[in-house]
């Protein structure tokens, strides 16, 4: 499993609120109308979740649409007065899927599997004011493959602006899979779930971000850069009980708060990160997740690398790059 994300800001977007609907339950996105974004185009299912509020097609590869950063979500919390990292990957990915649904043709119920995730947030304009954020966010797709009049695979850049300053810029890569593909990929681990027995105890909550211990994904090993996976029934915000694995932003939200736990207590606000997915990881069997200091190559500033294993194999790889904290 992998995915990539990358923005330059090319395209000027025209100021629009259009929604989407799926009149006939098909899964097939029809005429667009002035309605809000249906969860399943963004596979989110709770309202609250759905981060994407609306979408506008400039030209065959170049669209324009609106996101809400909420100041006060039940999971995606801020963190030292700034809005979670993760809430920029998790925005990027409702917007690669939206565009996909009701741009591109990807009937729902298709999936979707990430090559590689980066981008590069601007910590000044990512500040909590009390309000949510309203953002304008420009994508062009590109290396986008087609058979047989079908999606197969794309990339999409994207630019977040809010009040005409930029806010993020990244981009995704991705391929798309029939649900006749998938199951041949996936065999017998496709009937996998993940099963709600007794969980390993949680790192405290303080040392990850999180507001309770319910929201940490970590559980404590005998070493200070190591922890096993823990994902607690309630995380609605990231688990869909139908998965047959982990999905990524559980993997993604797990490093970033393996990072902040290896740097604790100092400040840890990481304004970049990229990571890339290697295979799926499994239900039924431990995750570790192992951080490390690396090398940065931007003076100034600090670097985290956070590996995901299962049976010693990698899962996941993800680099986050916050300001060195000044003493």
């Amino acid at each position: 499993m992998s995915d990539t994300l990358y923005v330059d800001g090319r395209v000027r977007p025209r100021a629009v609120h259009t929604g989407l609907q799926d009149p006939d339950g098909s899964g097939v996105p029809r005429q667009r109308h002035d309605v809000g974004v249906p969860g399943k185009f963004v596979h989110r299912t709770a309202i609250e979740d759905v981060l994407i509020t609306s979408c506008d097609r400039l030209d065959d590869s170049h669209f324009s649409l609106t996101a809400r950063w909420p100041h006060d979500h039940r999971y995606f919390t801020p963190h030292h007065g700034h809005h979670s990292i993760v809430l920029a990957g998790e925005t990027i990915r409702q917007a690669a899927l939206l565009l996909s649904h009701t741009e591109l043709g990807v009937p729902v119920g298709h999936h979707f599997v990430l090559t590689d995730l980066a981008y590069t947030t601007h910590p000044d304009h990512l500040t909590v004011d009390g309000r949510p954020r309203e953002l304008l966010i420009e994508a062009s797709l590109a290396d986008t493959r087609m058979r047989a009049g079908k999606l197969v695979g794309c990339r999409v850049d994207m630019a977040f602006r809010a009040a005409g300053r930029t806010v993020a810029t990244g981009h995704t890569q991705y391929s798309v899979t029939t649900p006749a593909v998938y199951r041949r990929i996936r065999g017998e681990r496709l009937a996998a779930r993940r099963t709600n027995g007794p969980l390993p105890p949680p790192v405290p909550h303080q040392l990850t971000g999180s507001l309770e211990d319910g929201d940490v994904l970590l559980s404590p090993t005998d070493r200070s850069d190591r922890w096993i996976l823990r994902i607690a029934p309630g995380h609605a915000a990231l688990v869909n009980p139908a998965n047959d694995h982990v999905p990524g932003m559980v993997l993604l939200d797990a490093a970033q708060q393996a990072a902040r736990a290896l740097t604790a207590p100092s400040s840890f606000v990481p304004y970049a990160f990229s990571t890339e997915f290697h295979r799926y990881a499994e239900h039924g069997a431990p995750c570790v997740i192992a951080a490390r200091r690396v090398p940065s190559a931007v003076p100034g500033t600090a670097d985290v690398e956070v590996v995901s294993y299962q049976q010693d194999e990698p899962v996941s790889t993800s680099l986050f790059t916050a300001p060195e904290r000044r003493r």
